[in-house]
């Protein structure tokens, strides 16, 4: 049985009330979903709280799914949703801990927020950091949220669309506003650290 058709077996139990296979579903994709909560959330804690809220309302919504996405977009969809309510409800913002986490298991590159010219030692690396991550603070959640589902995640607009649930030009306009806003915030930290101002 491959993988999709695993999937959609899955699927089929959950909404027959086998606690098993769902418990399968929420191994297979809650480090995807973690991750993607810490992007979003920025708080560790916080994320964990988002990514379990999702499984949950997931599993109650699993009776209405029927399969006209993959049962990870759909989850996606859900996740976001989650994270982006939790941030608004509580007005939090990215804490020092999360470009660290980001960084180092990968999902962005020095390059992506530092250009071509990252800092040289750990010490320069880590202020950076602390610097950027204060800007990437006073972000939205809604700004915040389209910079890692395109920058970060690597969606298109139209997945960025379908999992916020609004239009693409709605992205688009978001996107815009907070491409702006970011790049006149790290205008102070590009001159500090590497001499120049963002592109």
């Amino acid at each position: 049985m491959n993988r999709m058709s695993d999937e959609h077996e899955l699927v089929r139990r959950c909404q027959e009330g086998d606690l098993q296979a769902f418990r399968r579903l929420v191994e297979r994709y809650e480090t995807r979903i973690y991750t993607l909560a810490c992007s979003i959330m920025g708080d560790r804690e916080a994320a964990r709280d988002a990514a379990q809220e999702a499984f949950v309302r997931a599993y109650q919504a699993l009776p209405g799914f029927r399969g006209q996405s993959g049962f990870y977009t759909w989850l996606y969809r859900i996740a976001v949703n989650t994270c982006l309510n939790a941030a608004h409800k509580e007005r939090r913002r990215l804490d020092r801990t999360s470009l660290d986490a980001l960084l180092e298991a990968g999902e962005i590159s020095s390059e992506t927020l530092f250009g071509n010219a990252p800092a040289e030692t750990d010490l320069e690396r880590s202020e950076l950091q602390e610097g950027i991550q204060a800007v990437l603070n006073d972000l939205s959640p809604d700004h915040r949220a389209v910079i890692v589902l395109k920058d970060i995640e690597g969606l298109s607009q139209e997945e960025i669309a379908n999992a916020l649930g609004c239009s693409v030009g709605t992205v688009k306009s978001r996107l815009s506003r907070a491409r702006a806003h970011l790049k006149e915030l790290l205008r102070p930290i590009y001159t500090e650290w590497i001499g120049s101002e963002p592109a």
